[in-house]
């Protein structure tokens, strides 16, 4: 299996980058330009990339605030969200998959930016 692990630490508090991770809007600024998330266990995660590919994934495990789980393709990626200091977050991805993994380096710089819009 291949894995990829990345995080970042964004200047940002826990709630608000857990909106950037949960809401569609906030999403479509970082993850792809069109995501539809039902965030809960079982849910649909639909993703349009900026190529014009479609998924239709879902939601594998949920805790609120925390930590959001789900099938990407053909793949499993898992999201954290841990506060490390006064206003300040870290993000951690975890991607396991048979096939080569995403380069989520440039994703997670981009989820630091829609952070930053949950401020406005």
């Amino acid at each position: 299996m291949n894995k990829v692990e990345r995080e970042i630490t964004v200047a940002a508090e826990p709630e608000d980058v857990w909106r950037a991770l949960t809401d569609e809007v906030l999403l479509s600024e970082w993850l792809a330009p069109e995501v539809e998330l039902e965030a809960e266990v079982g849910g649909e995660l639909y993703v349009r990339s900026e190529d014009g590919e479609e998924r239709w994934d879902t939601v594998d495990e949920l805790e609120e605030g925390r930590r959001l789980a789900f099938t990407w393709a053909d793949s499993s990626v898992e999201l954290s969200v841990d506060a490390v200091s006064d206003g300040r977050t870290r993000v951690r991805v975890v991607e396991t998959a048979a096939l080569p993994v995403s380069d989520w380096g440039p994703r997670l710089t981009a989820l630091a930016s829609a952070c930053a819009l949950t401020l406005a």
